[in-house]
């Protein structure tokens, strides 16, 4: 049974998207994509909304990932019926943090750090920068990070959605035109959600600007917003 894994970085978090079935001939596959994961972040949500079976040897590779990760560092998510039942069976089901979306298993992370005495990777971002280019996203990241902000990217809508609603940001900094990019629903909740956040709407021009004049303006704009970091 062929296994397909997905994978895309939403903030602080890894998610891993599965699809087919958890088995034996899979593990080796998955625990690959999850030591590739934890390379470039502390935690993986393992969405499950596509998985269709897990044998045995796919509920020890969980486990294993579990033992690797760290309780804290993983979430499941989007369990169907038949996986919910197996876990339930195998008395497995409390040994995992389980949430029912995507959204909720995001979310946890940032909740969990917020009461937790221990230091935790996990600080919810006052900032979110959304734009098409990577590029423009490691720069307005980095320059906000070295004057004292907590930030969060993304390059597409929907994961600028659900960071929207996982973390709360007071504001976001939104490139081109990512308003209107996405399907009509997505685009429509992502409006709505700016409306209670502060919006500083970039120029379409803002990555081919001095980084001298754009450095100093994004730090201002910011501040002028949330004052000092």
């Amino acid at each position: 049974m062929v296994l397909s894994v997905g994978s895309r970085i939403v903030g602080d978090v890894t998610v891993l998207q599965c699809d087919g079935g958890i088995v034996e001939a899979a593990a080796a596959a998955l625990r690959q994509h999850v030591t590739k994961a934890l390379e470039h972040t502390p935690a993986i949500v393992l969405d499950l909304r596509g998985v269709s079976f897990i044998d045995s040897s796919g509920l020890g590779v969980l486990v294993r990932i579990l033992a690797r990760t760290g309780h804290d560092n993983l979430k499941l998510c989007g369990l169907t019926s038949r996986t919910l039942e197996t876990l339930k069976i195998t008395r497995l089901l409390t040994v995992f943090d389980v949430h029912e979306s995507e959204v909720d298993a995001i979310a946890a992370f940032y909740r969990q750090s917020s009461i937790s005495a221990r230091p935790s990777a996990f600080v919810a971002p006052t900032v979110l920068c959304v734009d098409r280019s990577a590029d423009v996203l490691t720069y307005m990241r980095e320059v906000l990070r070295q004057a004292g902000f907590s930030v969060a990217t993304a390059d597409n809508v929907p994961d600028a959605v659900t960071l929207l609603k996982a973390t709360t940001p007071k504001v976001v900094l939104l490139g081109g035109d990512m308003r209107s990019a996405g399907t009509a629903g997505i685009v429509e909740t992502f409006n709505r959600l700016l409306e209670a956040v502060s919006v500083v709407e970039m120029p379409t021009d803002f990555a081919r600007e001095d980084p001298r004049d754009t450095g100093p303006r994004l730090i201002e704009h910011v501040r002028g917003f949330i004052g000092h970091a």
